[in-house]
């Protein structure tokens, strides 16, 4: 590992997720930004560390290998739309962009119901922007949606690559090879799982219609449901970062039971486990998303944890489990923010050799450095 670098940086994004990896020779790494956060960490974090990064690198346009979006929803997109833009604004008065991406990943909406036709779709779309200009939960799930679109178009205005290395949308195979990068850094996508992705589709088809007859008020709430409840889960996209034989598992929010279903299929657990040296633990350690049997199969020597108590994330009882699967060895917890509930529960009942690392201050950056110093 001699002269170069694999580093997970975790900024603090609120309840949402905002990651910088950064790998490559010392001298000159390579940087991809993995989801923005909510409302907010754009300006407070995401800007501002880039910033640092490129002035640090002697000033100029830093380029962005990969801009990833892991799935639309609020805490994940919003800091990551604020950043295009940024950009385009930039573009349009004429001035020299800070940064230069060269590929966005990203499963917009549009996409991944593609298959319920383009007048069902259109008229989908329509109803999702009347949706969105009503108060309450429901406005906000689907604005993620009208994001994702937006996200897209300022893809296209700033020139970006859309979903290098695949078709159309970003998803799991078997039978798919790792995917070359760049600077020897490999990406295995193991989420969104391409048959869940299909009976996403085909159930929006086959729903569609009864949705759209329904009241006003009821249809927006079902719309609302259909897509918290199907498309955030179920669309995540997960990767398997490899470099230099250090392996990073990244994984949004998607479904603990998805991603060991995909490990399977695609013979990547030996003896039942995966063994990595970094786990982004999934949907902020919430215990919804995450049985035992998770922890039983995913083994890390740092779990990093992206949440500031909001829906009682990271959940104590997500640690309980995680120890009651890991009673023994050595491994270290990575928390974005000193959550009270899960700093005295991790306290309380950690085992032996695991240590917690906080933030040095409050909004400072967490770093998991994996080659050279």
């Amino acid at each position: 590992m001699a002269g170069s670098i694999f580093t997970l940086e975790a900024l603090e994004a609120k309840h949402g997720d905002a990651l910088l990896l950064h790998y490559g020779p010392t001298a000159k790494p390579k940087l991809i930004v993995i989801d923005g956060g909510p409302a907010g960490v754009y300006k407070a974090s995401v800007r501002p560390r880039l910033d640092e990064i490129r002035t640090a690198r002697g000033g100029g346009v830093l380029e962005i290998r990969m801009l990833m979006v892991s799935h639309i929803d609020d805490d994940h997109i919003t800091g990551v739309l604020d950043l295009t833009k940024a950009l385009t604004k930039d573009q349009e008065e004429d001035v020299e962009l800070p940064f230069d991406i060269l590929t966005l990943w990203h499963n917009s909406f549009d996409d991944i119901i593609a298959k319920a036709g383009p007048a069902a779709a259109a008229e989908i779309q329509g109803e999702i922007g009347s949706v969105a200009k009503q108060p309450g939960d429901g406005a906000a799930i689907v604005a993620s949606v009208s994001q994702g679109r937006q996200l897209r178009l300022d893809a296209d205005a700033l020139a970006i690559n859309m979903n290098s290395g695949f078709d159309d949308l970003i998803q799991f195979d078997s039978g798919i090879k790792p995917l070359k990068i760049g600077g020897d850094l490999l990406f295995t996508v193991i989420g969104p799982r391409a048959d869940e992705l299909e009976a996403l589709k085909t159930k929006w088809a086959k729903e569609l219609p009864a949705i759209l007859k329904k009241q006003k008020d009821k249809k927006a709430a079902a719309i609302a449901e259909f897509i918290d409840k199907s498309v955030h889960n179920l669309s995540s996209i997960v990767v398997l970062a490899e470099f230099k034989g250090k392996t990073m598992l990244l994984t949004g929010d998607a479904r603990g039971d998805f991603i060991i279903d995909s490990l399977k299929e695609a013979k990547l657990l030996k003896k039942g486990r995966l063994v990595v040296d970094i786990l982004k633990v999934p949907h902020h350690g919430s215990h919804h998303n995450i049985a035992p049997e998770f922890f039983e199969t995913v083994h890390a020597r740092h779990y990093v944890f992206s949440a500031n108590g909001r829906d009682g994330n990271p959940d104590p009882p997500t640690f309980d489990d995680l120890f009651k699967a890991r009673p023994k060895g050595k491994y270290e917890l990575w928390l974005t923010n000193a959550v009270p509930a899960s700093v005295k529960r991790i306290k309380a009942k950690k085992p032996a050799g695991v240590k917690l690392h906080l933030p040095a201050t409050a909004g400072a950056p967490l770093k998991i450095e994996l080659g050279d110093p």
